[in-house]
């Protein structure tokens, strides 16, 4: 099976995003972020609203039309991510930040974290923090992808490991969600359950997104969490690893009667409200 790779990773090293990559399914990447939004209550009518992780601007950009006369910052740690969403939405408001170092002078009224916390270690530790940040009666909203189990990112380990000369790049990915791939709504429950909540939620949802074929599902990991690991390797390299994962991923998911293939992507999904 041919593999094609855009010439744009030349020019990656491993800390870079390509916002032309990530941005290939940005509807089907920003449907999470409306449905983590819808969720939180309309008695919020909040004055300052920070998006964490906010990409390429897409998720900063719904939460202005859901509340435009609040105060709305995105912040993120990419460049490349930041220089996208300025320049596709100047009215809005973005920051180099990183989600690990971020703190507030004026506290917020909403932390909004849509497929960002995943890449962070020490959820224990991490949650509580940001929650304290939030002005009374304030929400923390948080998304993340729950697919780290599925043939997707697993098949990318198989093939990592398969060659020797391949096995140090796992490294980039065994930060903790390829290696215990499955995130507990029970475990996030545990730590939730110790803060100063007024209420919370927790839901999970399957996305069967329709994908015209193989090469479109490699498409969709090289703007996440297969980046560090094409962006490490010469172009041979990432040529004879994009075979051997479409390959491996043609057998992993069926190709329907329309000769499209549906990619089964779990998120879990959590809104948690600061009593007064």
């Amino acid at each position: 099976m041919d593999a094609f790779i855009s010439n744009s990773w030349k020019f990656m090293d491993k800390n870079s995003w390509n916002t032309e990559i990530y941005s290939k399914f940005l509807t089907q990447r920003t449907r999470p972020a409306q449905d983590l939004l819808a969720g939180i209550p309309d008695t919020l009518t909040p004055k300052l609203v920070y998006d964490l992780g906010c990409g390429p601007g897409n998720s900063s950009i719904i939460l202005k039309k859901r509340w435009p006369f609040a105060k709305i910052i995105g912040i993120d740690s990419s460049v490349e991510m930041l220089n996208s969403a300025r320049k596709t939405y100047p009215e809005l408001e973005f920051s180099q930040k990183t989600i690990e170092d971020f703190s507030v002078t004026d506290k917020p009224d909403c932390l909004f974290a849509n497929a960002s916390l995943h890449w962070l270690k020490n959820h224990d530790e991490l949650i509580p923090r940001l929650f304290g940040l939030l002005n009374t009666n304030g929400v923390l909203a948080i998304q993340i992808p729950n697919n780290f189990h599925s043939a997707t990112h697993q098949v990318i380990l198989t093939v990592l490991r398969t060659h020797q000369k391949w096995q140090a790049l796992s490294q980039h990915l065994i930060y903790g969600p390829l290696e215990h791939p499955l995130f507990s709504a029970e475990s996030y429950y545990s730590i939730l359950s110790t803060l100063n909540a007024a209420s919370i939620t927790l839901w999970e949802t399957t996305y069967f997104q329709e994908m015209p074929h193989y090469q479109a599902i490699l498409d969709w990991v090289s703007g996440t969490v297969l980046r560090p690991v094409l962006s490490s390797m010469d172009p041979d390299n990432r040529l004879q690893f994009s075979s051997e994962y479409l390959a491996a991923i043609s057998q992993a998911y069926d190709t329907q009667a329309n000769g499209k293939i549906l990619l089964p992507f779990r998120r879990l999904f959590m809104l948690i409200s600061k009593a007064p």
